[in-house]
């Protein structure tokens, strides 16, 4: 048996594979495409050919796929569900708040531990000092994962019992990021359109890494180097829609931010890096808004 078993082996999921394989930790990985698992060193990694295998490999399962509903998409059948009793399930994938709640009633009726979590660093950060994820979730649960967590990195935070807590804060922190992404934007079209250097504007806020590298990547043009793509970010604004509408508040901003969303994937800058979004902006006969 392993000590945890990895769902999901996109660029997250398998930060945290080697993580684990460079602390010594033996694990299992699923990933709905097994070749991505080749890219892993074999030493200490199993690579599970069904869920059900992943889910009996090791007692504490860690979600990492695009999909906020990933508890029940991926242990929703019956004779998959019955093998959680006695695990502990730690998502790490980007959930409603009420979604959350959902999956904690669902698992506690499965005699299943559960635990909900945000990684708030690139990729390259988990396992270093500068590696931080955010935890909430009853902290008996806690206690019993927090060494193997701390694998992942120097900043690991367990925000209290409340399972909902880090989907809440993680809402609130997209919003932020998107309002920059839009400030960012709108502050580049504003020097390209005055013919100002986008430098001279990158050397106003020296200590500010965000803006250094975000207006670095329109200034460069180095739309293909990201760490997560413009659809990966549009997902997560979706899931902002969403909450407003769960909650009866305004959806004014995030289906702003969307409809600029829109139009950058439909001109074909999905797999871009976000500021690729400045290409429908731009005046020079790109889209405006």
């Amino acid at each position: 048996m392993s000590e945890v078993t990895i769902f999901g082996l996109g660029l997250m999921g398998s930060a945290l594979a080697q993580a684990y394989q460079k602390a010594g930790v033996s694990i299992t990985v699923w990933n709905r495409t097994i070749k991505k698992a080749e890219a892993l060193e074999p030493e200490n990694v199993v690579v599970a050919p069904t869920i059900s295998d992943a889910i009996v490999a090791s007692p504490v399962l860690i979600i990492c796929v695009d999909n906020p509903k990933s508890v029940l998409t991926l242990f929703g059948h019956s004779q998959v569900g019955r093998l959680l009793d006695g695990r502990t399930i730690i998502q790490l994938s980007t959930s409603l708040p009420k979604q959350v709640r959902e999956d904690q009633k669902w698992l506690a009726e499965r005699n299943a531990d559960f635990l909900y979590g945000a990684i708030h660093c690139g990729p390259q950060y988990l396992g270093t000092k500068d590696g931080n994820i955010l935890i909430s979730g009853p902290s008996a649960s806690y206690r019993q994962v927090e060494d193997l967590l701390g694998h992942q990195g120097g900043k690991i935070a367990h925000l209290g019992d409340d399972i909902a807590a880090v989907s809440v804060l993680d809402l609130a922190w997209l919003s932020v990021r998107f309002g920059e992404f839009l400030g960012m934007l709108h502050a580049s079209n504003i020097c390209q359109a005055e013919g100002i250097d986008l430098q001279k504007f990158i050397s106003m806020f020296p200590d500010n890494e965000r803006i250094q590298h975000h207006v670095g990547t329109i200034r460069d043009g180095t739309y293909d180097q990201r760490t997560a793509t413009l659809s990966v970010w549009q997902a997560s604004l979706e899931l902002l829609k969403r909450q407003a509408m769960d909650v009866g508040i305004d959806a004014g901003f995030p289906n702003h931010i969307g409809t600029l969303f829109d139009k950058a994937i439909k001109a074909g800058y999905a797999e871009e890096h976000v500021m690729a979004l400045f290409k429908v902006l731009k005046g020079d006969g790109g889209t405006t808004y």
